[in-house]
């Protein structure tokens, strides 16, 4: 029986000269015809099934990739705040260090403490170029380089949606 859509899948018929003699009744052609016609349909159907099947992983892929690339965007915007909060802190320990040489410098008179606070600057001061440096690079890095995460989770769930 032909398919109710009607089916497009089918080439146009041939002559071509059959394998096996021909039947001698017409009860039997018809017979043959209904079961060439009955595997047809189930090929039919078949494709059909495999065609949806197909159509449903695709969107099953599809939302999985738009719910991770919604994570990763979440999670870089948390990367660039705790970034930012990381220079703010820098800043105040800048302005922390700065205001503390200067009571140092107020209350400490004469040239070996001069020196010591000296020491104590260079020191602090090389400490936060270091952070600032790992701070710019990593931001560097975060803008350049969008880093792919795998998440172990979501492919054995990808594949158990299909």
């Amino acid at each position: 029986m032909p398919s109710p859509r009607g089916s497009t899948r089918r080439p146009a018929k041939a002559v071509a000269p059959k394998a096996t003699p021909a039947y001698v009744s017409p009860a039997l052609e018809v017979l043959e015809t209904l079961e060439i016609e009955n595997a047809l349909t189930n090929l039919e159907a078949r494709l059909d099934s495999i065609e949806i099947d197909l159509a449903r992983a695709t969107g099953s892929r599809e939302d999985d990739a738009r719910r991770i690339a919604g994570e990763m965007a979440v999670m870089k915007a948390r990367v660039e705040d705790a970034l930012t909060a990381f220079a703010a802190t820098a800043d105040q320990i800048r302005q922390t260090v700065t205001g503390i040489e200067k009571r140092l410098s107020d209350l400490v008179v004469g040239e070996e403490l001069d020196a010591s606070v000296a020491d104590v600057r260079e020191e602090l001061e090389a400490r936060i170029d270091a952070m600032t440096e790992e701070m710019s690079s990593l931001q560097k890095a975060l803008a350049h380089k969008p880093r792919v995460i795998t998440l172990p989770d979501a492919e054995p769930k990808a594949r158990s949606k299909a």
